[in-house]
């Protein structure tokens, strides 16, 4: 089994139609005004800010087979070919540039017709957000000043000691030491993968693997383990990472070549082009799987009875986005409620020819 065969997580279409306007506009807000060559609190200075990076060669290399299992490649292209481990990098190193790679400024990037990226040049925090930001990526590092909620483990931390978890994994399933629920994530997360597959390519491992040298099918095994608490902790934050790294804004590191945006069919930021008065008053032209949806989401005005369509299951939009919601960050709870929102329920049929 290649990577491109690998079973997938939660289907990132699925995810990005529900929640998708959450993860990719937030950062096209910014300042109206500006005075060239001068720096601007709403809009950053006049430079783009540099990345920096946190993690190590090795850990990155652990990164990046993570995410790519994460978000894989299959019909369109997987995190992997965004680079979202970049983006998580420079997350993880945001207090080492000057302004923090935390905002983007705006309002424009230079992809439709402005002078200049904005997007590129990111927003100085001030000191209340410098805070907030310092205890998420850096945690409370035992400072009397940043625990006044108690103690917190900043995301630096988590992936730091997540990435050398995979990689103690790795090193195990050498030794035959296989989850104790392989059954079950071979049977639910897996898609019926025969034991033998696993077992084939678990016999052929040397010991000295790292979990970037794994074959698609093991560093999955390793990723879906749920009863592992340390995997799970750090796929929980990595997931949600991923996201942002594979559909966000290319300025924040990920979504190389905007593979994102265009495996997606998302036209991107279009301003200050914006739109004709034709594309804002007609539909998009009809993709290849639009005649499977709904009037309401694009999809053909099938004639009443005429048996042009078959009945559609879909899950209510709201639905999903109550999922991502409720989930509270927690990738193995996303799943769970994804598993409920596929079963058939009267309120989420839709009967494409109303008959």
């Amino acid at each position: 089994m290649n990577d491109g065969e690998a079973p997938r997580m939660p289907e990132r279409r699925v995810l990005l139609k529900a929640g998708g306007t959450v993860l990719m506009s937030a950062w096209l807000l910014g300042g109206c005004s500006h005075s060239q060559g001068v720096d601007d609190p709403l809009r950053g200075p006049d430079r783009p800010t540099p990345h920096a990076r946190f993690l190590t060669d090795a850990e990155r290399r652990t990164l990046r087979a993570l995410v790519d299992r994460l978000i894989p490649a299959g019909l369109e292209p997987g995190a992997a070919a965004a680079h979202a481990e970049d983006a998580i990098d420079a997350l993880l190193a945001a207090f080492l540039t000057d302004p923090p790679l935390i905002y983007a400024g705006g309002p424009y990037s230079d992809r439709a017709g402005a002078a200049r990226n904005d997007l590129a040049r990111f927003i100085p925090l001030d000191e209340y957000e410098t805070l907030a930001w310092r205890l998420v990526i850096e945690g409370s590092q035992g400072r009397p000043e940043r625990e006044f909620n108690g103690p917190v483990i900043g995301l630096q931390a988590i992936y730091r000691e997540g990435l050398a978890h995979l990689d103690a994994r790795a090193a195990e399933l050498a030794t035959g030491v296989l989850p104790a629920a392989l059954g079950e994530i071979l049977r639910e997360r897996l898609a019926d993968t025969p034991l033998s597959d696993v077992l084939d390519l678990v016999n052929a491992l040397t010991g000295t693997e790292t979990f970037a040298d794994l074959p698609a099918l093991l560093r999955n095994v390793i990723v879906f383990d749920d009863s592992d608490a340390k995997v799970r902790a750090l796929v929980d934050v990595a997931f949600l990472d991923t996201l942002d790294g594979t559909y966000g804004a290319p300025e924040y590191g990920g979504n190389r070549d905007l593979v994102g945006w265009t495996s997606t069919e998302w036209p991107g930021d279009v301003q200050p082009r914006g739109w004709t008065a034709e594309q804002v008053s007609h539909r998009d032209p009809p993709g290849p799987f639009d005649a499977l949806l709904p009037p309401p989401y694009g999809g053909g005005d099938a004639p009443r009875g005429s048996g042009a369509a078959a009945p559609l299951v879909i899950p209510a939009g709201e639905s999903l986005t109550a999922a991502i919601l409720d989930a509270q960050g927690s990738l193995a709870a996303l799943r769970r409620r994804l598993d409920v929102a596929a079963r058939v329920r009267p309120e989420w049929i839709w009967r494409a020819h109303h008959g």
